[in-house]
């Protein structure tokens, strides 16, 4: 029988006659296998499988010859094959009966399945990360909201112990270390914060509230107790340069935190030098700029610095987490804007946000 048109399919193709013979390969299987066509000719096909399947695999062989059918490739199943140099490979097959009067013959297609393996193996893995995100995401989620509402208690108490020690006249040391002990739990309720605005954004649950703003007034709004703390501590200040108004559709809380995190962190990179925010309309929208003039940052850091847990600085230095600029971020992409930073170390640094109207 004339098998040369098989020449032409795309996998190796082998051919069996009913006593386990090979009677015919293609060019595609003489490169899988590295035999010989002239070599394969004539051998049993169980030549190609590994030593340990050749016995099991006779009795299958004449099982098919007696009830052959076709059986098509990707049924899930692969098979060990073995090459000329000794090398084993997995191997998908397809298996089709050719007849010719009386006689019949098994034509096997055969892939290399090394690479759709690797394949699969490094989508489970994907998959399984995935869900193991998912579940940190979730812990984090329920941590946060317990986390929460003690600490939050906890802010209150300290309020009304700060009120008790100012009214009873302490002294000096007694309020400094309630003092201190605010600053600690505001920190803290920071913290958890951020933790809960993680959790949202990665469970994809930050939902935005729009309404008309004016930015102009919610900068000076966000600016007033930053400039408050700027001018008591080192002279300095925040300034605002904003037009009245420049009003957008925009989430109120959602923006406060957005120009809360940019003020902060300019503060607290500005090394109490002043810090200017600059609120303009754009063709297509607003543009809110906070500039500091305090350590900078490398241009190569700017390109990732509002990433999760980017820092522009060593925590021990800065303390906190290295959520803040990547909220903001969440949080302008989510009005469809984008948050850009630019800089040179010992220069300060410049946050701009574009949001389109």
């Amino acid at each position: 029988m004339d098998f040369s048109l098989l020449e032409f399919v795309p996998d190796g193709i082998v051919v069996v006659d009913d006593q386990g013979v090979v009677v015919y390969v293609n060019a595609m299987a003489v490169d899988l296998f590295g035999w010989g066509r002239e070599e394969l000719i004539g051998q049993a096909v169980e030549v190609l499988l590994p030593a340990r399947f050749r016995g099991g695999h006779v009795g299958v062989r004449r099982g098919y010859h007696d009830a052959p059918r076709p059986r098509p490739m990707g049924l899930g199943t692969d098979l060990a094959a073995l090459r000329r140099d000794g090398s084993e490979f997995p191997a998908e097959i397809s298996l089709s009966p050719l007849r010719d009067g009386e006689r019949t013959w098994a034509v096997a297609a055969i892939r290399d399945a090394t690479e759709r393996r690797r394949v699969e193996a490094k989508a489970l893995l994907y998959r399984q990360a995935q869900e193991e995100v998912r579940a940190r995401d979730e812990f984090l989620s329920v941590a946060s909201h317990e986390l929460r509402t003690p600490v939050t208690a906890l802010h209150v108490q300290v309020q009304m112990l700060e009120r008790v020690v100012e009214r009873a006249g302490s002294p000096p040391a007694v309020r400094d270390r309630v003092e201190s002990l605010d600053r600690q739990v505001r920190r803290l309720l920071g913290l958890v914060e951020a933790l809960l605005d993680l959790s949202r954004i990665r469970l994809g649950r930050m939902e935005l509230s729009r309404e008309a703003l004016d930015v102009s007034a919610l900068a000076r709004d966000v600016a007033a107790p930053y400039q408050a703390d700027l001018d008591l501590a080192h002279g300095s200040s925040v300034r605002v340069v904003a037009p009245e108004p420049v009003v957008a559709s925009l989430d109120r809380v959602r923006m406060e935190q957005v120009l809360g995190n940019l003020l902060g962190n300019a503060v607290k990179f500005g090394e109490g030098k002043p810090v200017e925010v600059r609120v303009e309309r754009t063709g297509g929208g607003i543009r809110i700029e906070v500039a500091d003039s305090g350590v900078g940052i490398e241009a190569e850091q700017a390109e990732r610095i509002n990433g999760r847990f980017e820092r522009a600085a060593p925590a021990h230095h800065y303390p906190g987490l290295g959520l803040g600029l990547y909220v903001a971020r969440e949080i302008v992409e989510a009005h469809g804007g984008r948050i850009r930073a630019r800089g040179e170390p010992g220069k300060g640094a410049v946050f701009a946000v574009e949001i389109p109207t």
